[in-house]
Parts: structure tokens; C-alpha cells; sequence
């Protein structure tokens, strides 16, 4: 197979990207760099159908669908690749693509000048836009309200901690972004707790020497935050070297509210204020050799330090069942000092050779979290001392994984295996002291624990894809074998498990055309508790309000079966499935002593059903909408008190943007979210919204990006749940984020472009360790 690229002025396009990528998963089968005249050749393909992927910085991604038959040399003829710049104006450059497509099952944004996400300060606000994605105050991503997708970059993954994920996500602003695609039904390649994956395939800058960006965003709302990243990259012939900075120095607020009462017993109230001082640290370096024409070895160190300080407010407040006498009052004020360094490295070698390619990836991780508090409750009616605890948290986790992926193309059909093993160790000990009747500080033993958890997980995996006319397929099984032991050394109670799961999973895709096709897929997942929910420890939201871990919690498997169709830029898809025990938390109340726990337990299943459409407007040359909907049904059947709940819940979600290009380069765009009443079996979940809004302009012939964004201009969302059995306990929650801020966003491209950020390589038990 040859070609040429060149630019949309006959310019050959010397250092393109040029990948091919396979049926159904886009799997990369071979890919290499354009000469200096934007030639390119690729010897040796088997016959099949294939996508043409082509990059390179500043341009628009290009995708042409190949087939290759009889093994019939094949010429594409020259592709011209669209410059972003020509798309900045208010001219519109016809066969640009869409905003959002379908490729292969899976939804493609193509963010790379596309004024639709022009304006976004970072990933999270352009993953908005996605349909079906929500990301809620506090950056956490779901895939229809009930999957936490995982985070790939350049097709490896990059599972973080929530902190170190918003982190690293809040650095990458679309001008760094080639496309995103959402896989929602992974094949059996991926390991057992990828129920969705987010690959976000930065650009690639192939200009020899140096290139990068420096950015700087600042938000204010009651608190103000900077965010600074700097990202620089050197090109050698064989060698790319890659150097990320990040720092993040400011402060955030959120508050909890909560109420419990039981019938004719008194009422309780609670009121919590937090706010967080940021001073981070990342630190990431890399390089990537390519020794050879199909094969390229790399290596990266990256690091992630925290030193922040929590304050936080809380009071309780308990009147009479007629709410008119006082009982108690008290005011606790919570000073915390938490650290955290993460230190890992990640060795990625993938070679080819004939029908044969092959991939390894191994990574050791060292996550170490410190943490002193001192946590002092009053009588709020005299100013008493009642309590005063003094807390010493040690939490250290070792992670050592690798894996390796190898197929072979045989004709029309690839066969593809692999096998992966990862051990972690977390040990947890946190040491309470309170002070007594002497004013001396003592160990207390009831609220202090220490915690070692193991965890040895094998898995391997065989797939099998092919092609026949207009029909693609695939079909694979994995297995994973999971041993844990959970030793809890203070209550000196050991909890072993040993599973076998097997994961089958299947897929057919109907290319009715180049715009139209038809995917149906079966997928089998698995979700581990995390080394936190196997804890059977204290975690406090105020001193009478807990939940805590279950050593005895079991993985959850699901079934899903998908169906979606596309047509351009329209997309539509709807999966039924069941989840076999689920997690989740339930209250207790002691109306005597005014504690409410929250106790995890595994219900007996869950069933869910989606569907999800999103389809643009082109009003005239400088105004496109875009609209998401999503429609939810979920019913989990929930034994509490003596009765089994199964109550069917049913809502939707409305996204919309609206984008403008205005006269001298700027761009406006408006963001609406909402979603309708939810809930599970035992709380109501009350509506959500926000409204966002936001404007850009490039200077100094784009090098220059200006952006200024406010979000939830309206203050409005809140997340809030409402216990369905009153006669039970009256239990309301209510956290709010302070999502409101505006943020003022400074971006400066260094050297010729914007370079190509280091490829983070984390894996699911890193996601795990810190959930």
C-alpha cells in the first residue's frame, strides 16, 4: 500500500503520522512517518478492511476506510490534510469532519480545530459534551450515570487516584488534543474492570528540536486556584525526549448537609464546611527510542506530590421531635495536614515483524499518604471541650504489573492473546489518641486500625477477529484469577479469597455504507471493591456520621448487551444488562446515641437499561448546536429492615451546546446540563443542572490563547438524596462543590507547535489504590 499526504496547497507533508488500524477495534496494526516528500509505503498487509489514520500537528485528523483484496498492490493517491488555522475564520472548509462520528463502535470527537471545543479550558469540560458522559463538581467521569470509564492516552492506560486523574486532566487543553474516543463495550482484551474506556490521542509533533506550552488557568469563586503546567519536547531522528511540569497552588470549598430522625425521637442535624489548600506537585519525564523501523522501546518516571491543608467546620445541632427545645449543640473544627507522593515507572516496548506485532508494558508504583489531624468538639451552648482527638494516618502501596498483547494477521482475520499479572500491597495504619479526665492523650483503641491488604490477580485472554463482505466481527474470552487477603491487625481478623471469573465478550459491526453502520455487542466485566471499601475502619463526615469498610464485600460481575447506529455525525445506542452483587451503602441509625453509619453490603443484583442519541445543527456558517440525550432505567433489588426494595427508576439527561464564531476570531460558546429526578432503590436523587459559559480568541498568529470561562453560572448544582422509608428514619444528604468560578485561561505555544505530552502508563490497581 502507498500514498502521499499533502497539504490543502499541494505542500507534501514530510513527518505525517500515518497508522493502520484494524477492524472492528481500531487497534493499531502498523504505522510510520511519512518521508520528506509525504510518501509512504506499507508492505506486507493481508487482505481485510482497514482505517487509514493520518496526523500531524496543526492539521485536522484524517480518516479513509481501506480495503485490501487478493493482495492487490493499492495506491490511495495523495490525501489532503485540512490546516487549523483555515478553520479559525468564518470560512467553513468543506470536507472537514464532524464534530462527533462513529468509528467502528466506537464515538470519535474530533477536537483538532473543531470550534465546537475551542473554547474548553481542558479535557473535563470538552468530555461534557460527550454523549452519555457526565463529570460531576469534583471531576469524577460516568458512562450512563453507573461506569466509571477508564483513561487511556495514545492507547495505554492511565488510571490515577481521583486527585492525581483531575489533575493531570485539568493540564490538557484541546490545543494539545488530536480526537477522544469513548469505547463503551471494551473487548475481552482489556482487563476485567474497563467497562468503558476514554483513549485520548494526543497530537504529534514531529519538528526536529525543541517545541512545547506553558498555560497558565486561574479560577475564582469564593476561593481562588491556579493551575500551571509547562510541557516541553525535543526531536531527534531515532530519539523523542518528553518533559511535563505541574503545579497547582489555591483553594476549594464544598459543604455537607444532613438530616436524621427517626419517628417521635429527636432530630439532627448536620452542617459541614471544608475547605482544601492545593499545593501539588507532578513531575513526568520520558523518552522514546525507535531502534528500529517497526519497533521502538520507552521509558518514563513520573511523580506526584501533595502537601495540602483541610479545615473544616462542622455542627450538629438536635432539637425535640417538634423541633422547638434544644438538646445538644456542639461545633467540631477539624485541622488536617494530608500528604501524598506517588512515584512510579513504565517501560513500553511494541515491535513488529511480518503478521506479527507485539507489546509489553511493565510498571512498578510506590504511593505513600500521610496524614495529622487534630479534631477538637465543643459545646456550642457554653464553649465546653467535650472531645479532642489527635489522629496519625500512615498508608503505604506497592504496585508491580506486566503485561503483553500479541497478534498475528492471518488473511482477513487477526488472532490475538496476552496475559497480564499485577501484585499490590496497601497497609493502613491509623492511630487515634484522645485526650482524658487528666489532660493527658491516650490510645483509643476503638476508633485506631491497622489494615494489610495483598492482592495477586493472573489473567490472560485469546480474541479473534475477521471480516466477511460488508460484516465485521471479533469474539474473545478472558479469564482473571483474583487471591486477596485482608488482614485487619487490630480486630486480628484475616479475610481470604481466591475467584476464578471467566469474561466472554462478542461483536458484529454492519457497515451498511461509509456513513452508516450497525454494531451489536455482548460484553462481560467484573468490579473489584477497592482496597478502601475492604477497610473496616471509620471514615468521618462529622462526628456522628460514618461509614465504613466491609472485608467481606464480593466483585461484581455484569452483562451487557449493546446495540448502535450511526449515520454522520447522528448517533444512537442502547445496552441492557444485569450486574450480579453490586456494592452499595446503606444507613443505620442508633437513635440513642445519634450515630448514622453507612455500612457497605452487596445486593443480590441490579438491572439497567440505556439509551443515548447525540446529533448536531448547523444553524448557517457561525452558529452549530449540538444535543445529547439520555434516557435511564434501573431497578436493584435491595433487602433492608426485613423488606426487599425493587423499586424501577427511570430518568433522563439533556446536554446542549451552542458555539458562535464572532467577528476578529473570537468564539462563544454556551453549555446547559441537566439531568431529571433519580435515585436507587432506598434514596431519591433531586434534579441536577448547570449552565456554562465561556469565550476565546487566538493572538500572535495563534501562537497566544485567551480564554475566559464561568461555570454553573447560576449556582445550581447540587447533589441531593432523600430517603425513600420516613417511617424508617427521615435521612436527607446534600453536597454542594462550589462549582460556580470563572476561570481565566493564558496558553503560550513554544517553538514551532504545541508538543506531545508524555504518555502517562497507569494501570487499573493505581485507580484502585486511592478511589
Amino acid at each position: 500500500m502507498t500514498g502521499k499526504i499533502t497539504s490543502t496547497h499541494g505542500q507534501p507533508m514530510g513527518y505525517a503520522t500515518i497508522s493502520l488500524l484494524a477492524h472492528p477495534d481500531s487497534t493499531i496494526v502498523t504505522q510510520q512517518l511519512t518521508d520528506s516528500v509525504g510518501a509512504f509505503t506499507f508492505n506486507h498487509i493481508r487482505n481485510g478492511r482497514y482505517w487509514l489514520r493520518c496526523l500531524a500537528m496543526g492539521y485536522e485528523t484524517v480518516y479513509r476506510d481501506i480495503s485490501v483484496t487478493n493482495n492487490t498492490p493499492l495506491h490511495t493517491g495523495n490525501i489532503t490534510m485540512t490546516p487549523v488555522s483555515s478553520l479559525l475564520g468564518e470560512v467553513v472548509v468543506s470536507g472537514s469532519q464532524p464534530s462527533i462520528q462513529r468509528v467502528n463502535g466506537k464515538l470519535v470527537l474530533n477536537i483538532s480545530g473543531n470550534r465546537l471545543f475551542k473554547a474548553d479550558v481542558n479535557v473535563l469540560s470538552i468530555l461534557k459534551k460527550v454523549p452519555g458522559l457526565e463529570v460531576d463538581g469534583e471531576g469524577a467521569i460516568q458512562l450512563s450515570g453507573r461506569v466509571t470509564p477508564a483513561i487511556f492516552i495514545n492507547g495505554k492506560p492511565t488510571t490515577m487516584n481521583a486527585a492525581e486523574l483531575q489533575h493531570y486532566l485539568s493540564s490538557l487543553s484541546p490545543d494539545m488534543i488530536s480526537s477522544i474516543e469513548v469505547d463503551a463495550t471494551p473487548s475481552a482484551r482489556f482487563d476485567a474492570e474497563h467497562k468503558a474506556i476514554i483513549n485520548i490521542q494526543l497530537k504529534q509533533d514531529i519538528n526536529r528540536g525543541w517545541n512545547g506550552s506553558i498555560s497558565s488557568s486561574v479560577q475564582q469563586n469564593a476561593y481562588t486556584q491556579a493551575n500551571n503546567n509547562l510541557l516541553l519536547q525535543y526531536n531527534t531522528s531515532r530519539i523523542t525526549y518528553t518533559a511535563r511540569l505541574g503545579y497547582i497552588n489555591g483553594n476549594t470549598h464544598r459543604r455537607y448537609q444532613a438530616l436524621q430522625h427517626l419517628a417521635s425521637t429527636d432530630v439532627l442535624t448536620t452542617h459541614t464546611h471544608t475547605v482544601t489548600r492545593y499545593n501539588d506537585f507532578s513531575y513526568q519525564l520520558g523518552a522514546a527510542y525507535h531502534f528500529r523501523k517497526n519497533q521502538q522501546l520507552e521509558i518514563t518516571g513520573r511523580a506526584y506530590q501533595a502537601n495540602q491543608g483541610i479545615n473544616s467546620v462542622n455542627t450538629l445541632l438536635s432539637t425535640d421531635a417538634a423541633g422547638k427545645k434544644v438538646v445538644f449543640s456542639t461545633y467540631t473544627g477539624n485541622n488536617a495536614a494530608p500528604k501524598r507522593s506517588n512515584y512510579a515507572a513504565d517501560i513500553y516496548y511494541n515491535g513488529q515483524a511480518g503478521n506479527n506485532s507485539w507489546q509489553v508494558l511493565t510498571t512498578i508504583a510506590r504511593l505513600k499518604n500521610r496524614n495529622a489531624e487534630e479534631i477538637q468538639t465543643y459545646d456550642a451552648l457554653n464553649s465546653q471541650l467535650q472531645q479532642y482527638w489527635k489522629t496519625n494516618l500512615n498508608n503505604d502501596i506497592v504496585i508491580r504489573s506486566i503485561q503483553a498483547d500479541f497478534t498475528h494477521q492471518a488473511g482477513n482475520a487477526r488472532l490475538i492473546g496476552g496475559g497480564k499479572f499485577a501484585y499490590t500491597t496497601t497497609q493502613n495504619n491509623i492511630r487515634y489518641d484522645t485526650l482524658n479526665t487528666t489532660n493527658q492523650f491516650e490510645w483509643d483503641s476503638s476508633r485506631s486500625n491497622n489494615f494489610l491488604y495483598r492482592e495477586y490477580i493472573s489473567a490472560g485472554y485469546l480474541s479473534y477477529e475477521g471480516k466477511f463482505r460488508k460484516f465485521s466481527y471479533s469474539a474473545g474470552l478472558r479469564a482473571e484469577y483474583t487471591r486477596s487477603v485482608a488482614n485487619s491487625l487490630t480486630t486480628l481478623q484475616i479475610t481470604t479469597r481466591n475467584y476464578l471469573t471467566w469474561l466472554p465478550s462478542a461483536t458484529i459491526t454492519f457497515a451498511v455504507n461509509e456513513q452508516q453502520q450497525y454494531q451489536l455487542s455482548f460484553t462481560s466485566k467484573m468490579t473489584r471493591p477497592n482496597f478502601v471499601q475492604l477497610n473496616p475502619f471509620r471514615f468521618y463526615n462529622s462526628p456522628l456520621n460514618y461509614w465504613i469498610g466491609n472485608p467481606y464485600l464480593l466483585a461484581s460481575t455484569t452483562r451487557t448487551l449493546s446495540l448502535s447506529y450511526s449515520n454522520g455525525p447522528f448517533n444512537i445506542s442502547g445496552n441492557i444488562g444485569r450486574e450480579l452483587l453490586p456494592m452499595a451503602r446503606y444507613p443505620e441509625y442508633n437513635p440513642v446515641t445519634n450515630v448514622l453509619e453507612y455500612l457497605g453490603t452487596n445486593l443480590p443484583y441490579s438491572d439497567f437499561a440505556d439509551i443515548e442519541a447525540g446529533f448536531p445543527i448547523k444553524v448557517n456558517q457561525w452558529w452549530h448546536m449540538n444535543y445529547n440525550l439520555g434516557g435511564h432505567y434501573r431497578k436493584e433489588l435491595n433487602p433492608y429492615h426485613q423488606v426487599t426494595y425493587a423499586i424501577p427508576i427511570l430518568d433522563y439527561t439533556i446536554n446542549s451546546s451552542q458555539v458562535f464564531t464572532l467577528p476578529y476570531r473570537f468564539t462563544l460558546y454556551i453549555n446547559y446540563y441537566y439531568k431529571s429526578v433519580s435515585g436507587n432503590s432506598l434514596y431519591i436523587s433531586r434534579p441536577m443542572s448547570n449552565f456554562d459559559v465561556g469565550l476565546q480568541r487566538t493572538w500572535l498568529k495563534e501562537k497566544l490563547n485567551t480564554k475566559i470561562n464561568v461555570y454553573d453560572l447560576f449556582d445550581t448544582y447540587r447533589v441531593r438524596f432523600i430517603f425513600r422509608e420516613k417511617s424508617i428514619i427521615d435521612n436527607q444528604l446534600s453536597h454542594w462543590f462550589g462549582t460556580r468560578r470563572a476561570v481565566f485561561t493564558l496558553s503560550y505555544q513554544l517553538g514551532k507547535a504545541a508538543g506531545k505530552s508524555p504518555k502517562s502508563t497507569k494501570n487499573e490497581e493505581e485507580g484502585r489504590a486511592n478511589m
